[in-house]
């Protein structure tokens, strides 16, 4: 299905802020984290953000999903949208990037 220039440019604006606060806003200690992309829905109402991470980025994963809600309400304060997508972070193996 093709994507409209508003989903877009969301995921974009999504993807660049949630880089910045995992740089800033959330600790992740040794880990490396990397956005590989970000996938919202033609509705806004749920973004898929797809990572990968020098260690165990099925933990990590699982970790951000429980703070959802707070990244989230970073997200908002970084982005200006009506709403904020709900959030789920889905862990990408290195083998498929």
């Amino acid at each position: 299905m093709k994507k409209g220039h508003k989903t877009e440019k969301v995921n974009s604006a999504i993807k660049k802020a949630l880089s910045e606060i995992f740089i800033y806003d959330i600790p992740l200690g040794d880990n490396l984290l990397t956005i590989v992309r970000v996938d919202t829905s033609p509705d806004l109402t749920k973004a898929d953000i797809y990572i990968t991470a020098l260690k165990d980025v099925e933990e990590l994963s699982k970790q951000l999903n429980r703070k959802k809600g707070y990244i989230g309400h970073l997200l908002g304060q970084r982005i200006k949208i009506r709403r904020i997508p709900d959030l789920r972070f889905i862990p990408l193996p290195q083998t498929t990037i």
